[in-house]
């Protein structure tokens, strides 16, 4: 039955030897051969071959009368047709690897997986962890990768913050303010303020919160379990807040909002302001310099040794968007959705790629804490990634994350 079915030896190892060509033209593993950049072709030889040899076996003692009736040509037109498609499916995999690689080459690195149980957006860092918010609640996790579930109830969060001293977590809606505990599970979230805001930072010690028409700063307060707000200061912000942070270099607060980035000093009083390129998404500081993630655009660096009159210096373009943007040192960190978390140097005068790390899917968000490191978000896995990145070592190019 079986030599009926294929036909003739001949054509047996002809439909073996096609369906090997069309295993290697699948998938590979991180130590993939450069036939990689060339799949277009893999995929019509294997696919032709697969179909038009099946198209000729299973034509065998045909009766049917046609201007192609006989197995050779049903077989070379099948095999022409399956051919195209091959060539087309591999055609779209070849541009989906020359968008992903085109950003750098990939790093090779040790990293830890962090399953969160949500699908992440954002996160805050702070010592010894970071507080991870998305769809389905919020996260604490620690630096041995334990994760602690919060607000699993709370829908439409939109940031949070960290205050370590009063052991308090704060995730911010639309709607009100939440505060929980950082570290005791016995413990329920309540209620601090009915105002609600859309962005959070800690303020040396005091939170600020943006919210639809509005910048405040509070003083926080935790007796036992009660957690109570006091007002310090505040004023209209007519422009919608995408992102709040605090620089010990000079002790400086950042607001971003649409393209203006503006400078506050601890009390919230205005102290400059710069008009950006394009709208920033996000804002990172380390030491005298600002890192603002703005999508399309890239990453801006500005130098804000002079708070009252920032400057833009450089820019990073060489991805199709930035998601967000941290500093550690003279190495930009960008997350760049598909493309994976590119390292640059930024300590020329024009920034330079040193690798991208690729072992995630859909990058959203990156923080680099003290030890050096790295912090990546991945939504598509659903996971937070630590990640111990040396940007010496490159993987020569290959794609473990195909």
């Amino acid at each position: 039955m079986p030599a009926k079915l294929f036909g003739s030896t001949c054509v047996r190892r002809t439909l073996a030897l096609a369906l090997a060509v069309a295993i290697l033209a699948g998938p590979t593993t991180a130590e993939a051969q450069a036939l990689k950049r060339n799949r277009r072709w893999l995929f019509a030889v294997g696919v032709a071959l697969a179909v038009g040899v099946s198209a000729y076996s299973f034509n065998e003692g045909s009766t049917v009368n046609s201007v192609c009736s006989s197995r050779e040509c049903v077989g070379i037109v099948t095999g022409l047709m399956g051919g195209a498609v091959g060539f087309l499916i591999g055609l779209e995999l070849d541009s989906r690897y020359a968008r992903r690689m085109a950003a750098g080459p990939s790093l090779e690195y040790e990293f830890q997986n962090v399953p969160l149980g949500l699908v992440p957006d954002r996160m805050s860092g702070f010592m010894g962890g970071a507080a991870v918010v998305g769809l389905g609640g919020a996260r604490v996790v620690s630096r041995d990768g334990a994760v602690l579930s919060r607000g699993s109830g709370v829908r439409g969060i939109e940031d949070s913050a960290v205050l370590p001293d009063l052991d308090l977590l704060v995730l911010s809606t639309f709607s009100n303010l939440i505060g929980f505990p950082l570290e005791d599970d016995s413990a329920q979230g309540q209620v601090v303020d009915e105002r609600g805001g859309s962005t959070l930072e800690v303020f040396d010690r005091r939170l600020a919160v943006a919210g639809a028409d509005s910048l405040r700063l509070l003083q926080v307060r935790r007796q036992d379990d009660e957690i109570s707000l006091a007002r310090i200061g505040a004023f209209e912000q007519s422009d919608f807040v995408t992102d709040i942070t605090f620089s010990d270099f000079g002790r400086v607060g950042w607001v971003l909002a649409g393209d203006r980035l503006s400078s506050y000093s601890p009390r919230l009083e205005r102290l400059g302001e710069v008009v950006l390129p394009a709208a920033g998404r996000t804002v990172r500081a380390e030491g005298s310099r600002l890192a603002v993630a703005a999508g399309t655009r890239g990453v801006f660096l500005l130098d804000a040794r002079d708070p009252q009159a920032p400057r833009v210096v450089s820019e990073y373009t060489g991805i199709r968007f930035a998601y967000a943007a941290d500093l550690a040192g003279d190495l930009l960190y960008v997350a760049a959705g598909p493309e994976g978390m590119a390292v640059v140097d930024v300590s020329g005068s024009e920034p330079r790629v040193m690798g991208v790390a690729r072992e995630v899917r859909f990058v959203t968000d990156v923080v680099v804490d003290d030890s050096g490191a790295v912090w990546i978000l991945d939504r598509d896995k659903q996971l937070l990634q630590i990640a111990e990145l040396n940007p010496e070592r490159v993987a020569g190019g290959t794609d473990p994350a195909r």
